[in-house]
């Protein structure tokens, strides 16, 4: 699942995804993905989310997500950068397992991607 409110970035993320064999679920409100998930979807298993967005921030929708689906692995997208270690520092009972800076490459988000897998096998 992907959310974030710029519909380029959205647009773009999804296709970078898709192209690596993802089945991608595109939002561009968090609120949307909710329902998306309250309507029964189960196949969510990775959400890649902006930080800031109108109406719900990305920490709130995790929180949401983490809520419904526990196991849901989480990717948070900033235009800032944000260190994993100090992020639990700060907000320790918020799990999210990757953040991607913007702007990134496809590169950058197959390889946060396959951190979640590797860190899911260990």
């Amino acid at each position: 699942m992907v959310v974030d409110d710029e519909p380029d970035l959205l647009r773009l993320t999804k296709k970078f995804l898709e192209t690596e064999g993802y089945n991608v679920h595109a939002f561009s409100s968090p609120e949307a993905a909710i329902r998306h998930v309250k309507d029964g979807c189960t196949t969510c298993t990775i959400v890649v989310s902006d930080i800031r967005m109108p109406g719900m921030s990305g920490f709130a929708l995790v929180k949401h997500l983490k809520e419904l689906l526990p196991k849901t692995k989480v990717i948070l997208m900033s235009s800032f950068v944000i260190h994993k270690q100090e992020f639990k520092k700060v907000m320790p009972s918020l799990n999210v397992d990757e953040f991607v800076s913007k702007p990134f490459t496809k590169a950058d988000l197959v390889e946060a991607i396959k951190n979640i897998a590797r860190q899911t096998a260990a």
